[in-house]
């Protein structure tokens, strides 16, 4: 596991109702910039607030910063439009391809949020594509912004670092819908508990993507040998599908659901998201040892399935591996019900058969399974 810290600071709307909140990347629990570059800050950001925590079940909306080269890769289609908030770095230029990238955001439904000073530099011919200017208090007054908002009635002004009780009610006489700053909160850092996948399982993932991406088999293979990717993808199936008639039952099944496109958009934010990160290798390697003792027991009953008892045996340790209750971890995930009371309070077939791989291993060790096998 890995702890990510970030900044979490809320935003209001003119009810002083929370909008939604700004995310930034933290390396620990002082509210400082980070020395790592902007794509990486940001990709593990969304791995550790989305993926790490499953699909957002409030209304709330996250302001996460995009720079180029992950804007260039689709990164942020990895995430929920309803719930993301794409912010523009400030070195980001209007090149054909960013401008043409940010369109295609836009028809996907994510909104797109610019500093202020786009409306006098070289954005100023782009500024059809940009649904919330952020302004700063700091840097202006909120009277000097009324003609302007006035002009741009279509779009939405968030006002910055509001601090006292008269600068809100400028900026709300100015006519700035989003209000942000000390005077409702100060920034709040926030820690949560992430799982590196393997660097190896993410590039094996992606010599198969480029190799031949229609190999949905070879695919669900080598993702299914790494828990902590058989987890982003079973969460990120969860919170991109649009429709699914049926719970996810096996790995193959959250392949099918994700897609290559958005797998390839997984792997890469992956990637950036786990550099330097210190994976969970003997809770993996346990809880795939699990899952394949379970998925490959002669065990004859109408309530088992061999698919869906390998998902019991890879997420049995996941509770351990992201420091949360089991209870909270399933209930962002797709699964059938039997495998949710197996993982949750050890009930049904499956959670007999869990029960049995932990007697097993306090007993001597999985190494004595092959033996079990044969008395079932």
């Amino acid at each position: 596991m890995a702890e990510v810290f970030f900044s979490c600071q809320p935003i209001f709307d003119k009810e002083l109702k929370q909008w939604g909140s700004e995310l930034l990347f933290r390396e620990g629990l002082e509210n400082k910039f980070p020395s790592i570059d902007e794509d990486t800050a940001t990709s593990r950001i969304l791995s550790a607030n989305f993926l790490a925590s499953g699909a957002k079940k409030d209304q709330l909306r996250y302001i996460v910063s995009f720079g180029e080269s992950s804007l260039l890769d689709e990164i942020p289609l990895s995430m929920p439009a309803q719930h993301l908030i794409i912010s523009i770095t400030d070195d980001c230029t209007p090149t054909p391809e960013i401008v043409s990238k940010l369109r295609a955001y836009r028809t996907e439904g994510y909104r797109i949020l610019m500093d202020g000073k786009v409306l006098v530099n070289d954005w100023r011919n782009h500024l059809e594509l940009v649904d919330i200017f952020s302004i700063s208090m700091e840097r202006s007054k909120a009277a000097e912004w009324e003609e302007t908002i006035a002009q741009y009635s279509q779009q939405v002004f968030l006002a910055r670092k509001v601090e006292k009780q008269e600068e809100l009610v400028a900026a709300q006489n100015a006519g700035f819908a989003l209000f942000q700053g000390y005077f409702f909160e100060k920034p709040q850092i926030k820690r949560s508990e992430d799982i590196a996948p393997s660097v190896m399982s993410l590039l094996d993932v992606c010599i198969v993507i480029n190799r031949n991406p229609d190999d949905i088999d070879t695919l669900t293979k080598v993702i299914s040998k790494d828990v902590s990717l058989l987890y982003k993808v079973v969460a990120s199936a969860n919170i991109l599908a649009k429709t699914k008639t049926n719970k996810i039952a096996n790995p193959r099944q959250a392949v099918v659901y994700l897609g290559v496109q958005a797998l390839r958009r997984l792997v890469s934010l992956l990637i950036m998201s786990n550099l330097n990160h210190q994976h969970a290798s003997q809770l993996q390697n346990t809880s795939l040892t699990r899952a394949t003792f379970l998925s490959t027991l002669p065990f004859e009953a109408s309530d088992f399935n061999s698919d869906e008892a390998f998902i019991v045996g890879a997420f049995s340790m996941l509770d351990v591996m992201l420091s949360k209750p089991m209870s909270d971890i399933v209930d962002v995930l797709d699964l059938s019900q039997s495998v949710k009371n197996a993982l949750v309070n050890k009930e049904g077939t499956y959670g007999q058969l869990l029960s049995l791989c932990q007697d097993i291993e306090q007993a001597g060790g999985m190494g004595c399974c092959i033996g079990v096998t044969s008395y079932l």
